[in-house]
């Protein structure tokens, strides 16, 4: 090789060193890990940057005995090559001097390669981080399992298959197995083996497993077999999208159940307690408004009335507040039950503005309702509960109203669902023309016991509970309650209910004829100041057929007719400002002989218009019944003048004018009362109505009264000594022969549901609440009076008996009836009691029967099981009294032979006797199901 040669490769293998030595350079500046380099004794030769981060400034150490970094690093053991001399290790790093925190390092020693051992290289990755994770996954974990170990609860963990993965102290304590017991079991196999509590743990693992979770109240069975009650939770567990089983945990109830159930004991017992403080109040109460309302009826002077009155309408108050008091106490104790009966809306809604009619013309107040067209009339849900609810929303509306007057609106919307859906979604509104409510003192409005302010309270009085009782009867018959108001006075109050019906089915159906010819295209002038009245009557008319014109004036009415204006019927409001209805009629008739003309009058206001000058007086809150009568009226040429329009007779006030009802219904009365005021009080009402009576201290005395002479009417009060009016009930039922049987009617001051529910139970036919109301009492005896003539017999003549053919009775079943095998005369009295509605109602009491006899008979079984005699009797009893409506004498013949050996507690032979039962139950479900057939082809159903 040349020299020139030599050079050149010299000089471009020494570039090339100097790049590499430059890169090795760079790398170990910049590598991520820290580097020392020692020299053979073990002093810091070089550092890189890692290494600074970690141990500080180079210019500390470097030079300086690596134990001054790595107190603990050693050199590792001579080798036989170098690879083998590499050795990793953990070791606490510092830095110079001892400042600052320690520092964890995983520490790589390499040897520097050479013939003789002429230094290392230790690589520095820092730990810090890594284990300060560790020590705190580690502190989770153990924190995690602290909290299953000490929970107070049982956490089982389970797989996909039910089977243990883990369970807690807890559980221990509350199944009684150890964990070695229950890991890998199934989880029914240690909690279910109860075959009463298997379906429930089977039907929650179908749930958990289609829905994921689970929460549930349920029981479940303890390693010693008792079975306890626990709140059950169960949810998924995942790792890495993936579901790996569930855990379940399970709180023990048991307490809590018990506490449950002693706060339903104490309910019950505030109930009970409510009603025997209700039968003390109401007592003298009985009294108070009895007697102010003979009072009223005498020849008094003003001064005297005027007290009468004052005691009168306070009584009536405080009565009130008692009812509003009990009606919470029933809801809050849970014994609101919804009777879902057929009952006309319309009617429903007209009765409420009936009863405050009154009290809205005292103030000079409207009331109107507004039913949309669409909405069916006849529907099945708790009249009494909505009625009472709009009693609640639109008293108060007249209360805090003082110009204008209230709305009750409702409409409605059929459920979506299967074509002729029959269940609609109704909205009641009640809206007033009062001063609103601001928005800051809506809160809590219909909280119990909540007034707007003190101001309120002793202005209108009330207990604040109207409200809360709304809401809570609105919310268990399935609705919802609210307000709007913007708070302006004027503009007023609206409180919005709904609630879901369904229509009642085609029997019950009751309909005004829309489509009649005589109102089609008629044209009726409207003459009134209140705007909202007329534009709810202008609806109506339109949905009849009618076009209506309003005026909101006398004068602009006439010049209607003055500018040539036709029509067929003019409706006048009878006080309006400047013209009234009177002065208005009288100039219409002078323009229009022979136009006819409604008066639209306030009751209490109503005044004297001129004799013949109107075709008919309709009374505020108009009812469209009433409208729509008088109109046909007018219209009619058979009927030239209206019930109710001047050339006809004056009506007397009472429900029977012009004779009391003694005169016409003679009734023979016993009246069982231990109390003196109240024996008072009820014999002077009954004097009142044409009837004396008899009386009876207490329930013995009254079996020897009936046992001596006969009684047409029985008035038995329940709470009384020696024996009660229930007792007394059944021993005159059980005792007394057929034709000798009272109609005993129930007085109580008990309020609760139940009560009623008593006394039919017991026999009686009829049930007055205390205090006794006179048109309440009139009622019943009327009742008694049709009854008695209708079914009876026999009836009183005189005060002696004649005997009366049942002819007219059996005309009145219809031949389609009369089954052979039930007794055609007990048909007839069915029939006759039913009364028109007999066709309809019929057929449901017998599927009623059909369905409730065979329970009875199951009850009879149970309780001969049991021994139990007098369960088995009153079973009998029903059944019999079951059999005997509908004439299935055979099965009455039974039931009551089995009644009687019961009720001397001898149940030998019984099961033969029930077996026989049930032999003539099967027979008379026969006879009802061709008896229920018949009846249905009868009406067309």
């Amino acid at each position: 090789m040349m020299r020139s040669e030599r050079t050149f490769i010299l000089a471009v293998g020494g570039r090339v060193a100097d790049l590499a030595s430059s890169a090795h350079a760079a790398v170990f500046e910049h590598s991520r890990d820290g580097v020392l380099v020692l020299d053979a004794g073990q002093n810091v030769v070089e550092v890189n940057r890692a290494a600074e981060r970690i141990f500080g400034p180079r210019s500390a150490y470097v030079g300086q005995p690596v134990g001054l970094l790595l107190p603990g690093w050693r050199p590792p053991e001579p080798r036989a090559s170098a690879d083998a001399a590499a050795r990793e290790t953990e070791l606490a790093g510092q830095r110079p001097g001892g400042s600052g925190p320690a520092v964890y390092l995983r520490v790589l020693t390499l040897p520097i390669p050479g013939e003789h051992e002429t230094g290392w290289v230790l690589q520095l990755q820092d730990m810090t981080a890594r284990l300060e994770v560790e020590a705190s996954l580690r502190q989770q974990k153990e924190f995690f399992e602290a909290v299953v170990i000490n929970s107070p609860v049982a956490i089982i963990t389970i797989t996909r298959q039910f089977r243990v993965l883990s369970w807690n102290p807890e559980a221990t304590r509350l199944f009684g197995y150890t964990p070695a017991e229950a890991l890998g079991k199934h989880i029914f196999d240690l909690v279910a083996t109860d075959s009463t509590v298997l379906p429930e743990a089977q039907q929650a693992s179908r749930e958990v497993v289609l829905r994921g979770r689970l929460r549930s109240v349920t029981r479940r069975v303890r390693k010693d077999g008792t079975v306890v009650d626990v709140e059950l939770r169960a949810l998924p567990v995942s790792v890495g999208g993936r579901q790996l089983g569930f855990i379940a945990i399970y709180h023990d109830i048991t307490d809590l159940e018990r506490a449950r159930k002693a706060a339903e004991a104490a309910n019950q017992a505030k109930s009970l307690f409510l009603a025997t403080m209700s039968h003390e109040i109401r007592t003298p109460m009985n009294a108070i408004i009895g007697m102010t309302g003979l009072l009223l009826d005498r020849a008094l002077t003003e001064e005297q009335r005027d007290f009468v009155a004052t005691i009168r309408q306070s009584s009536e108050a405080l009565l009130t507040l008692l009812n509003d008091v009990l009606d919470f106490s029933k809801i809050e104790a849970g014994r609101f039950e919804a009777e879902l009966r057929p009952f006309d809306l319309r009617q429903c809604v007209e009765s409420v503005l009936d009863l405050l009619a009154v009290r809205a013309s005292e103030k000079g107040l409207d009331l109107g309702c507004d039913i949309a067209p669409e909405v069916p009339q006849m529907l099945v849900g708790d009249a009494s509960r909505i009625r009472q609810v709009l009693l609640n929303l639109v008293g108060n509306a007249l209360k805090f109203t003082e110009q204008g007057g209230a709305v009750v609106s409702v409409d409605g919307a059929r459920l979506p669902g299967e074509e002729g859906s029959a269940e609609w979604v109704l909205t009641f509104a009640v809206q007033d023309t009062g001063p609103g409510i601001p928005e800051d003192r809506r809160t809590g409005l219909f909280q119990p016991f909540n007034q707007l302010d003190a101001s309120v309270s002793r202005r209108f009085g009330g207990t604040g509970l109207g409200l809360a009782i709304s809401k809570r009867l609105v919310e268990a018959m399935g609705g919802s309650i609210w307000v709007e108001s913007e708070g302006i006075p004027g503009r007023g109050t609206t409180f919005r209910f709904t609630l879901r019906a369904q229509v009642a089915p085609q029997a019950y159906a009751v309909h005004l004829r829309q489509d009649q010819p005589l109102l089609q295209g008629r044209r009726m002038l409207v003459v009134d100041d209140n705007a909202l009245f007329r534009r709810l009557l202008g609806r109506q008319l339109r949905a009849w057929g009618v076009e209506p014109v309003e005026t909101a004036s006398g004068s602009e009415a006439l010049a209607q007719f003055q500018a040539g204006a036709r029509y067929d019927v003019v409706l006048v409001d009878h006080h309006m400002p400047g013209m009234d209805g009177t002065v208005l009629a009288e100039r219409i008739r002078q323009l229009e002989p022979t136009l006819p003309l409604l008066l639209l009058s306030t009751p209490g206001r109503r005044g004297n218009p001129p004799e013949g000058l109107f075709a008919g007086v309709l009374s505020r809150p108009l009812k469209t019944s009433q409208l729509y009568d008088a109109l046909m009226s007018c219209f009619s040429q058979h009927v030239p003048h209206l019930p109710g329009s001047r050339d006809a007779q004056p009506s007397r006030a009472g429900p029977f004018p012009g004779v009391r009802p003694g005169d016409s219904i003679p009734l023979d009365i016993l009246l069982v009362e231990d109390n003196a005021t109240n024996q008072k009080l009820a014999l002077l009402v009954l004097e009142r109505l044409g009837y004396r009576a008899d009386v009876a201290l207490n329930g013995r005395q009254a079996l020897q009264a009936v046992s001596q002479k006969r009684y047409d009417v029985v008035l038995m009060d329940l709470q009384m000594p020696e024996m009660d009016g229930l007792e007394a009930t059944r021993r005159i039922r059980q005792e007394l022969p057929p034709r000798a049987q009272p109609w005993v009617i129930a007085m109580t001051a008990n309020a609760m549901d139940s009560d009623r529910e008593q006394c039919f139970s017991a026999g009686m036919d009829d049930f007055l609440g205390k205090p006794i109301r006179v048109d309440a009492l009139t009622a019943a005896l009327v009742r008694c009076g049709q009854r008695r003539s209708e079914v009876a017999p026999e009836q009183r003549v005189s005060g002696g008996t004649v005997v009366t053919p049942v002819t007219t009775l059996m005309d009145s079943l219809p031949e389609s009836a009369r089954i052979p095998g039930l007794e055609p005369l007990a048909l007839a009295r069915l029939w006759a009691e039913l009364g028109a509605q007999a066709g309809l109602v019929l057929p449901d009491l017998i599927d009623t029967a059909m369905h409730s006899m065979p329970a009875l008979l199951e009850d009879a079984y149970a309780a001969l099981a049991r021994g139990h005699a007098d369960d088995l009797g009153r079973a009998a009893h029903t059944l019999k009294s079951n059999a005997a409506w509908f004439g299935a004498s055979a099965l009455e013949a039974q039931a009551r032979d089995i009644e009687q050996h019961a009720d001397t507690g001898n149940l030998d032979g019984m099961a033969a006797r029930l077996d026989r039962c049930q032999e003539e139950l099967a027979s008379t479900r026969v006879l009802l199901g061709q008896l229920r057939d018949s009846i249905l082809a009868l009406s067309g159903g």
